[in-house]
């Protein structure tokens, strides 16, 4: 049955006349009818998953949410592995399917949480009912030629893992923290001053015996190409240097440190930032391990809690109990002191200052211009001026006869 008009008019055989031009009588029926009849212009592809998820036969394809084809076949891997789809994508569409594109799966809503917030992609309301996929070239696709039928490519589960950068080359390293690593998941970024060079594939526990503590050791997956620019002709390798070992040593040297950071404060997500640390403890990488193990230092929150804990620590050391005996000792003795004041010193300052006006009025009234004393000082203030002046014409008469001294003043001049 193909629908309501089945149902009505009953059972029927249907055909595809098909391209060949010989003849026959015998033909085997298909269990399900063709997806498309032949000679339907387009091209088809294989598609490997790991899980065939909510697709069927007749799931569409979409391109830039417009559909341009339809899912023919699937099977289950020779191995069991995954699973192995047929689609058939429409011409003039066809030719937008490049050697690089990637495609994924677009059934249902996809949302993401991570660093960036809340993420949410669905291609239409059709994709969301019955499944579907979509597919586009990659983000640095340049001048990739067209892909040949049944050409085979990978089905991503999400538009975001598919759309990834694909990197030649991939470096794992260990970044053992001694902090909590809540709100760190695997996938999530590894940062150098706001460019992704990689990101988290695994988060462990690891257990010291000798120190008798745990820390965990987070491995990421590290990209070197992303620190070259193929447009400014970086190093054919892929690597800022030719000698690995060497160029990490020289870098953590220069204070290259991993360090968890908040990516957001509504989610509470954590991402790995590997930045310069002029100031850090010297360190060296540890080529004993495998992967490599890079030194790390503190985030900022961490930071400031072992910080705030010593403050606290020192606090604790300094005896409150004591000072405070110490100062209450203190404040009674001078208690005692301002009573004391108060019931001896204060009496006998009142009667001092008392005694000290007495004496100012008194000297008030005798320097008073009709007092007897400041008569008497003007007396004799004139007395003292007359004698000057008879002081000064002797002084006067000396210097014109110096001979007076011995003969005395001639007659004829006394008086």
């Amino acid at each position: 049955m193909s629908g309501i008009g089945t149902l009505l008019s009953g059972s029927y055989i249907g055909m595809d006349i098909g391209t060949q031009t010989k003849e026959r009588r015998a033909f085997v029926g298909l269990e399900a009818p063709p997806v498309f009849a032949s000679g339907v212009p387009g091209r088809e592809f294989v598609l490997k998953a790991e899980n065939l998820g909510s697709l069927d036969v007749g799931s569409p394809v979409y391109y830039r949410r417009l559909q341009v084809g339809q899912v023919t076949s699937f099977e289950l891997g020779s191995d069991g592995s995954g699973v192995t789809l047929q689609v058939f994508v429409n011409a003039p569409y066809d030719k937008y399917v490049k050697g690089d594109t990637r495609f994924w799966q677009a059934s249902g809503i996809d949302v993401s949480l991570d660093t960036g917030g809340v993420k949410l992609n669905t291609e239409s309301l059709v994709s969301i009912l019955i499944g579907g996929l979509a597919f586009q070239g990659a983000p640095d696709s340049i001048d990739v030629a067209e892909a040949a039928p049944r050409s085979v490519f990978a089905l991503y589960d999400t538009r975001a893992e598919a759309m990834k950068r694909h990197d030649r080359i991939v470096d794992d390293y260990v970044f053992n923290f001694k902090e909590s690593v809540r709100g760190l998941t695997v996938g999530a970024p590894v940062d150098f001053r706001g460019i992704v060079v990689g990101e988290v594939a695994a988060i462990n526990t690891r257990y010291d015996p000798v120190k008798r503590e745990f820390s965990i050791p987070v491995e990421v997956h590290f990209y070197p190409e992303r620190f070259t620019s193929r447009y400014e002709g970086g190093a054919k390798s892929g690597r800022l240097g030719d000698d690995r070992r060497a160029l990490a040593q020289m870098l953590v040297d220069n204070g290259l440190r991993a360090q968890l950071r908040t990516g957001s404060l509504l989610t509470g997500q954590l991402y790995v930032a590997v930045d310069f640390f002029p100031n850090a403890p010297k360190a060296s990488m540890n080529w004993d391990r495998h992967p490599p193990e890079m030194p790390t230092v503190p985030s900022g929150l961490q930071s400031l809690q072992d910080s705030v804990t010593a403050l606290i620590a020192r606090l604790n050391k300094i005896p409150f109990e004591g000072i405070g005996k110490d100062l209450r000792r203190t404040l009674n003795t001078a208690d005692k002191l301002l009573k004391t004041l108060d019931t001896s010193v204060a009496p006998e300052a009142r009667d001092t200052l008392r005694a000290a006006r007495t004496a100012l009025d008194a000297a008030d009234r005798t320097l008073q211009p009709d007092s007897a004393i400041a008569q008497s000082t003007a007396e004799t203030l004139r007395e003292l001026s007359r004698t000057a002046a008879s002081f000064r014409a002797l002084a006067e008469y000396l210097e014109r006869h110096p001979e007076a001294l011995i003969r005395g003043k001639p007659a004829e001049e006394k008086p």
